[in-house]
């Protein structure tokens, strides 16, 4: 049976590994290492089948026109190659939802297809009133408010993103 659960110390080096192999390059799994480093993650979480981690969803915390209202950003969401297309990611999705609602935060963003992300309640971000710090990628902004507090405006990743590509 597939569990969700919170990292914990010692998953980094799979991990790292993990979501290396998802994407066929190193730059996502550098982008967590540095976000790990900064402090810059809230939401950590695994999908681990018989002892074994087969994906990984990380959620880092956003402002919203320069300041921190309690929104999150999804990215990036990683599984193993060989385990991709089981349903794997949108379990970790739908638990790190919960998670997240349950830890009381406001909201999340990602950037994504929306016709995968629709399924779980993500709306173009544009409909909250959001838009992406780079107008280039405001189609891909996807938003889902977990609490009934109004927002609007610029979001704006931590700075590592800057650096790194968008997973």
């Amino acid at each position: 049976m597939l569990i969700c659960r919170t990292e914990r110390p010692g998953d980094g080096d799979e991990i790292d590994e993990l979501v290396c192999a998802a994407f066929g390059r190193e730059q996502e799994g550098d982008l967590v290492w540095a976000l790990r480093e900064q402090g810059a993650i809230s939401l950590s979480q695994v999908a681990e089948y018989e002892d074994a981690i087969m994906g990984h969803l990380l959620m880092s915390p956003v402002l919203i026109e320069g300041q921190d209202l309690g929104w999150l950003a999804l990215a990036p969401v990683s599984v193993w190659p060989e385990c991709q297309n089981q349903g794997i990611a949108s379990t970790l999705i739908r638990a790190a939802l919960d998670c997240a609602n349950e830890l009381d935060w406001a909201g999340v963003v990602l950037l994504g297809k929306p016709e995968f992300y629709s399924r779980f309640g993500f709306k173009p971000a544009s409909e909250l009133g959001l838009k992406y710090q780079n107008a280039k990628a405001d189609e891909t902004l996807m938003a889902m408010a977990l609490k009934a507090q109004p927002v609007s405006g610029r979001v704006t990743y931590h700075p590592v993103f800057d650096t790194k590509p968008q997973a």
